[in-house]
């Protein structure tokens, strides 16, 4: 949805990958927010890659009496040393956060949205078809008057060619 009009194609491009991940929340040091999500990362030339990530709340609010939805876009620029051991990553990027809420018996329907930056370090397998990966994102690294956020992806991408070789 909102993951693929971020991904960057340029012609240096020659190969992506796309994968699903399961996430979680770990800013008050337990998992919470549980969230499933799709995720794509595009090469651009030389140790740099663009990636985003969509997740959406698998139990959002949780709280008994109130409805609503809640989602997460990412967009990073990573830094990644090229080659089929290659197992880390470092970037800077934005994330995207999005909730509703809405109770009917406390005339309560509201949403709203926050847009704050990043930091993003990776670890995957370097697997030659499949590769699993762990993401863990440093959230309001600027923000000075709130607490950094920590969300963790982890999941599996493969490979997908995005341009014919010459």
């Amino acid at each position: 949805m909102g993951v693929l009009p971020l991904m960057v194609s340029t012609a240096a491009a020659q190969a992506g990958r796309v994968g699903a991940h399961y996430g979680v929340n770990l800013s008050n040091g337990h998992w919470e927010d549980e969230r499933l999500g799709l995720q794509a990362s595009v090469h651009i030339a030389g140790p740099l890659e663009t990636a985003g990530a969509f997740s959406l709340f698998t139990d959002w609010p949780g709280a008994s009496g109130f409805t609503g939805s809640a989602w997460q876009a990412y967009w990073t620029v990573r830094a990644r040393p090229r080659g089929p051991w290659s197992f880390a990553s470092a970037g800077y990027g934005f994330v995207l956060i999005h909730s509703s809420l809405r109770n009917a018996s406390l005339q309560l329907d509201t949403s709203g949205s926050t847009f704050t930056d990043a930091i993003v370090l990776g670890l995957e397998a370097p697997t030659p078809y499949v590769r699993p990966f762990v993401d863990l994102y440093l959230i309001d690294i600027l923000d000075r008057e709130s607490a950094v956020g920590v969300n963790l992806l982890m999941g599996f991408q493969v490979h997908v060619a995005t341009r014919r070789a010459s």
